[in-house]
């Protein structure tokens, strides 16, 4: 009988029957070096974690500092601990490369900027600017989170993350009961300012800048609750973080984790966690029994005619997408997405292919985003990232959880968000290579469940 642990995990993918059917739990944790062991265990927890600086400086949250200084705390000698320096090495190089492909585009003509949001206007020399560099620091974090994950990876890591996500939850419940208590800000922690970043430099929460604990109506339930955002600032960016988890826990059939993630994700009532539950649920279960089309088909018939002729359904619907889709800030989406579309492909090849160089502009969308900042071939290039463990798992247990978690946070990333930096969504994309990599040489699982280098 398989090993189950607390939260409705069962048995671990990937590893051997003896393991299975031991009395050893597969999610214990393996490993006797004390600091490892602190580092990454802290790092799972904290991950979620975005609206919470430990200093003054833009992005110092307790996950990124960790993560930037993961070759002082990794420090040992080893052979993963030299691929994580070849890493950092290769990445900067990599993006270096990478953008003076961008900026070459300059010298054919420069950017029609006058539609799109650019993120920072300060520049650092000529045409190099300043959010070129900071936003690639965050990308290389997000990447190198993904990378030491990958690197050091044992089952316990899929526990204490999930013990990250459901911390980031239970915060969220608490913010929402005691708004919905008190109509007051219940929120101590978040102490981080998002959005325009001169006005978060100088510390103010006003004009483009928002607190990380602001709060964001929701009539959901009606007038007096607030949408659930937890400690990521934002109910789309709670929505980004926790919808992968929820997607994969509902494929997995760990009906706890998915009943108390779900519930908060309605409570979010954002239309990124709508589509990315969609895609996903649908998925796993099509992946399953092909038949589950009809099901589908027939669930969308009788809520067209539930919205049509109920009135709670109607609201509640009304809150958690059409609303959204009909107001100023549907169409100022579409009109971000156009415009940046259109500075792609203004008719200079080179920024056609590799864009106006990282961190240059914003948009709302991760599609337009990509295609606008890093042209034709970085958006194939992060498309590939998050689609290929879908087309290489064959074998894999868990093979059709990932397909379904990966599917979904494609689509809600180029639909509705444009944000990379988030680090929960790594995880996931570094446990999908870790399947593969398993898949691959079976042998590097070891009997406790660590994938060893």
């Amino acid at each position: 009988m398989a090993t189950r642990m607390n939260l409705g995990f069962d048995a671990t993918p990937g590893q051997p029957a003896s393991v299975r059917n031991s009395t050893l739990s597969p999610y214990a944790w393996n490993g006797t070096n004390l600091v490892h062991t602190l580092y990454f265990k802290l790092l799972l927890l904290l991950a979620p974690i975005q609206s919470i600086l430990l200093t003054p400086v833009q992005g110092s949250t307790p996950a990124f500092l960790l993560i930037l200084g993961a070759a002082a705390f990794l420090l040992r000698g080893e052979v993963r601990y030299g691929r994580v320096l070849m890493f950092i090495v290769g990445f900067w190089l990599i993006y270096i490369l990478y953008m003076a492909c961008s900026l070459s585009g300059y010298l054919i003509d420069e950017p029609d900027f006058s539609t799109v949001t650019t993120i920072r206007e300060v520049f650092i020399y000529g045409i190099l600017r300043q959010t070129q560099f900071t936003q690639g620091l965050y990308l290389f974090a997000a990447m190198l989170f993904c990378f030491l994950v990958y690197s050091y990876f044992q089952e316990a890591f899929v526990k204490f993350a999930y013990f990250g996500i459901i911390l980031l939850a239970l915060y969220g419940f608490y913010e929402f009961v005691f708004y919905a208590i008190f109509h007051t800000n219940g929120d101590i922690l978040s102490n981080r300012n998002f959005g325009d970043l001169d006005t978060a430099a100088a510390g103010a929460g006003e004009g483009d800048s928002v607190t990380g604990s602001v709060i964001q109506g929701s009539n959901l339930f009606g007038a007096g609750f607030m949408r659930l955002k937890s400690l990521v600032g934002e109910p789309s960016m709670y929505a980004l973080s926790v919808t992968p988890f929820a997607v994969y826990a509902y494929a997995r059939r760990w009906w706890l984790l998915f009943g108390l993630l779900a519930v908060s994700l309605v409570l979010s009532t954002s239309s990124t966690a709508v589509i990315g539950l969609l895609v996903g649920l649908a998925y796993a279960e099509i992946r399953q029994r092909q038949e589950f089309i009809l099901y589908i088909a027939a669930a969308v018939f009788v809520g067209v005619l539930l919205y049509m002729t109920s009135d709670s359904v109607n609201q509640a619907l009304n809150a958690l997408l059409f609303d959204k889709l009909d107001t100023l800030s549907g169409t100022e989406r579409l009109t971000s997405f156009v415009n940046n579309v259109s500075l792609a492909f203004d008719g200079n090849v080179v920024r056609a292919l590799f864009g106006v160089g990282f961190g240059t502009v914003r948009s709302t969308d991760m599609f337009s985003n990509l295609l606008a900042n890093v042209g034709i071939i970085g958006l194939l290039a992060y498309s590939a990232l998050l689609l290929a463990p879908c087309f290489m798992l064959r074998t894999a247990p868990d093979r059709g959880a990932i397909a379904a978690t990966l599917i979904s946070l494609y689509v809600m990333e180029m639909v509705t968000v444009s944000e990379f930096s988030y680090l929960p969504p790594w995880f996931m994309i570094a446990l999908a290579y870790v399947r593969v990599r398993e898949q691959a040489h079976p042998t590097l699982t070891n009997a406790t469940g660590m994938a060893e280098a």
